[in-house]
């Protein structure tokens, strides 16, 4: 968890607001709606650490549009996408198989418009 952490860490904005964060198990996946609302623009970081090397499949759903990124178990720096303020969206994570050891750690910030790196919106115009 330490490890996950660190990486959560090694990827925030100075600016950021923490809007919401949790922990899930790889063998329970994820599957949460986020609201984002406001005007600031948001990035969902999500960081996992695995007992074996391990990849999870992360989808990033709004509306109709949907995108899918695989995100690496025990990466120093955690995956982090940028989502615009409106409606809300959805994470979901495939749960591993049950013998998978293992966790899913997550972040939902508002930042300030000029710390949004490379694309602007990660579920609908720079998809997977």
């Amino acid at each position: 968890m330490k490890r996950a952490t660190r990486a959560l860490n090694a990827v925030e904005p100075e600016g950021a607001s923490r809007e919401d964060s949790g922990t899930a198990t790889l063998a329970h996946g994820l599957d949460t709606s986020f609201m984002a609302k406001g005007d600031r623009p948001y990035t969902f970081d999500i960081a996992c650490q695995a007992a074996a090397p391990h990849t999870v499949a992360l989808t990033l759903a709004r509306g109709d549009a949907e995108s899918e990124w695989e995100v690496d178990c025990g990466d120093r720096e955690a995956d982090q996408f940028n989502i615009p303020a409106g409606a809300p969206f959805a994470a979901t994570v495939t749960p591993a198989k049950r013998d998978t050891d293992g966790l899913i750690l997550w972040r939902l910030n508002t930042i300030a418009p000029e710390d949004v790196q490379d694309c602007e919106d990660d579920i609908t115009e720079c998809g997977s």
